[in-house]
């Protein structure tokens, strides 16, 4: 099990597991210490629901969903370098670039999708949405009249 397991973290200390639920120790005594507790569940085994209308989850308690003005839907653009240098890693995903559209408390798009491309897309993407945040706070400030 030990070697089946083993690559699992990256802490190459030697570790234990239990054969009944998988659960990693770092030292033999905390395993033995674990198994009169273990010993009495059945082993684990996961059960998938029938095929039909019970097997897909769906959020049905909106009452408890908090409305919020605006969404801001982003995606980045990645491009993919292969890697040899580093074991157990065949490539790395360099961010080249991103897009963002902001709805408003209607439904619709509040300007035109922002499209940026560059090497510096994460940081350029921070700084832009740090700038849209305070322009919609400053939109969705009301203030309102003390009645005393």
């Amino acid at each position: 099990m030990n070697r089946l397991l083993y690559d699992l973290t990256k802490c190459k200390k030697e570790k234990y597991y239990c054969y009944s639920c998988l659960h990693r120790f770092s030292q033999e005594s905390l395993l033995k210490d674990h198994l009169p507790y273990c010993k009495e569940h059945s082993p684990q085994r996961i059960v998938m629901p029938e095929p039909g209308e019970e097997s897909v989850l769906q959020f049905k308690q909106h009452k408890f969903s908090q409305p919020v003005p605006y969404a801001i839907y982003a995606d980045f653009e990645a491009l993919i370098e292969p890697m040899q240098n580093i074991p157990g890693k065949t490539a790395s995903h360099i961010p080249c670039g991103y897009a963002y559209l902001i709805i408003g408390p209607n439904g619709l798009p509040l300007k035109h999708v922002t499209v940026y491309g560059g090497s510096d897309a994460v940081d350029h993407f921070i700084t832009s949405i740090v700038r849209e945040k305070d322009i919609l706070a400053q939109k969705s400030f009301t203030p309102s009249l003390l009645c005393i």
